[in-house]
């Protein structure tokens, strides 16, 4: 790995360079951590963790957003292991599909919900220090009375000791089950990278982790604050959820940095003080994860500091951030915001219906092509095949993910997002596949067929809506308990705002479904 692209080291010398400075603090407790701590407790775990993993193996990561969540993610970098973050909260089926696909030898949990994995033996972290070393006393005290770990059976896998992994991102599967996005050293280590130059963060400033640690903004957050010397605020879930805590904890933390998805920042402007009492000591704002629609983006702008930067990052898991916008007054008085022009060193074009690339002034599938892009998914090589494209390029043929995002570049290059043509949405800021809510419905006894359209929401952006038929006369739930049943079988976000129950759906000349006629009364 190319020594500009390592994490590990650069952490490790922000750490020795301001030892007593603190590092990150928790939003549900008091503890916090200084570099020093961070640095001597991810080096135990790295220790850990190699002595207990072979080649081709992955640590999981099923822990709460917390300073032991940190430590375990820098350790495993340490270590030259990568680890997969699981959602602890994610209904049992979700989290099992994960382990299944991951396989990871070690299974980190908080404490507090071991309850969640009864099928793993979970024990005391301790057990697994390497023979003759044994934890700190301050090892014992901050990370082994707040986790457990399973050691379990890991056959190791040529996806994980080709690629040379940081970590793998689990997100939402056209069939039902969740995918892993393979996330290089290389990739992870040039957008840190990249992002450190373009939106730099500084001794002083103070970060807020507002997203949770199983999404992509968090490398942003964790990984450039702490090689640069910034102070990192993890905020707990429980805040999170209502804007007005959420405010309340960015105004006492005087944060300096946030970065979050549109649906989150619409909620503060609509249900917290920001607008009446602002934020005086942010500096940046960075959002990403879906669109942002001006009007309600210049309401959050204006009740900013003068002078503070907000920008719009635009990339799919797959690719990291791929191209960025600084949102300006003249941008703010135009409809959409465009989505920007590409990182340098990325290539992004726009692919036309033909097949053909396009250049300036077209419009186009993107498709992206640079260090920052994933090497494929995890234990699928034919969903890789068909979601890279290669072209001829200067060193014979160069490989492009191909986003599904469409958009259309004007004569300057600045590209502005266009849509989608396929049945993958944003809501909340999460991606979510319609088929795999639609293969979750469709688990239900009661349910014969089920299509799921997104909507357009003010505050989320995107909210679903799902329309059922039901298994026959009395099969189907009430709508209510239908999306009861749901929150056990998908993430919360992925569960529809309505269920509509009909009769019938209309087909297409083929006996298709047909998708865009469907409609009817919310039930």
């Amino acid at each position: 790995m190319r020594a500009e692209y390592d994490i590990a080291d650069r952490f490790t010398r922000a750490a020795r360079e301001r030892p007593d400075a603190t590092a990150v603090r928790d939003g549900a407790t008091d503890l916090s951590l200084t570099y020093g701590q961070c640095l001597a407790l991810a080096s135990q775990v790295a220790e850990v963790v190699a002595a207990h993993t072979g080649a081709g193996q992955c640590v999981g990561l099923s822990v709460r957003k917390s300073p032991q969540a940190i430590v375990l993610m820098l350790g495993c970098l340490l270590a030259g292991v990568p680890y997969v973050p699981i959602d602890p909260h994610a209904p049992p089926r979700r989290r099992r599909q994960i382990v299944a696909d991951a396989d990871p030898r070690l299974l980190f949990a908080s404490a507090d919900t071991a309850e969640n994995w009864p099928e793993e033996d979970l024990g005391a972290l301790t057990g697994l220090a390497p023979a003759g070393t044994g934890w700190s006393r301050q090892a014992e005290e901050i990370l082994a009375g707040e986790l457990l770990v399973a050691r379990r059976d890991a056959a190791g896998s040529p996806d994980i000791a080709a690629n040379e992994l940081a970590y793998v991102l689990y997100t939402s599967g056209s069939t039902g089950v969740p995918k892993g996005v393979m996330i290089s050293t290389v990739n992870a280590g040039y957008f840190v990278d990249w992002a450190a130059a373009v939106f730099p963060l500084r001794p002083g400033d103070h970060v807020a982790q507002h997203a949770p640690l199983h999404f992509d903004l968090p490398v942003y957050d964790v990984y450039v604050a702490l090689t640069s010397g910034a102070c990192l605020h993890l905020m707990d879930e429980r805040t999170v959820m209502f804007p007005a805590a959420a405010y309340r904890f960015l105004r006492d933390r005087g944060i300096t940095a946030l970065y979050a998805v549109p649906s989150a920042l619409n909620a503060l402007t609509r249900r917290s003080r920001l607008v009446d009492h602002g934020l005086p000591r942010l500096r940046q704002l960075l959002y990403a994860g879906e669109e942002y629609h001006v009007p309600q983006l210049r309401t959050l702008v204006s009740a900013l500091p003068e002078g503070a930067r907000v920008a719009n990052l635009y990339g799919p898991v797959e690719t990291n951030v791929v191209t960025w916008a600084d949102v300006t007054p003249e941008l703010l008085a135009g409809s959409r915001m465009p989505i920007g022009r590409p990182v340098p060193g990325t290539d992004v074009r726009l692919l036309g219906d033909d097949g053909v690339p396009r250049a300036a002034s077209a419009e186009g599938e993107l498709i992206v092509s640079g260090p920052s892009v994933t090497p494929g998914y995890l234990h699928d090589p034919g969903r890789t095949a068909r979601a890279m494209l290669g072209l001829p390029g200067g060193d014979g043929r160069r490989v492009y993910y191909r986003t599904g995002d469409f958009a259309e570049a004007d004569a300057a290059g600045v590209l502005r997002f266009r849509g989608r043509r396929d049945g993958m949405v944003k809501t909340r800021g999460f991606r979510v596949e319609l088929g795999e809510v639609e293969a979750a419905i469709l688990a239900h006894p009661g349910i014969a067929q089920a299509v799921v359209r997104p909507v357009p929401h003010p505050e989320h952006g995107t909210v679903l809506e799902a329309h059922v038929v039901p298994d026959g006369p009395g099969a189907a739930p009430e709508a209510s308990a239908l999306r009861h049943w749901l929150t056990g079988q998908v993430p919360g976000y992925m569960v529809p705002a309505t269920v509509t129950f009909h009769e019938e759906l209309p087909v297409t000349s083929t006996g298709k479904i047909a998708r865009s006629a469907v409609g009817g009364a919310a039930g």
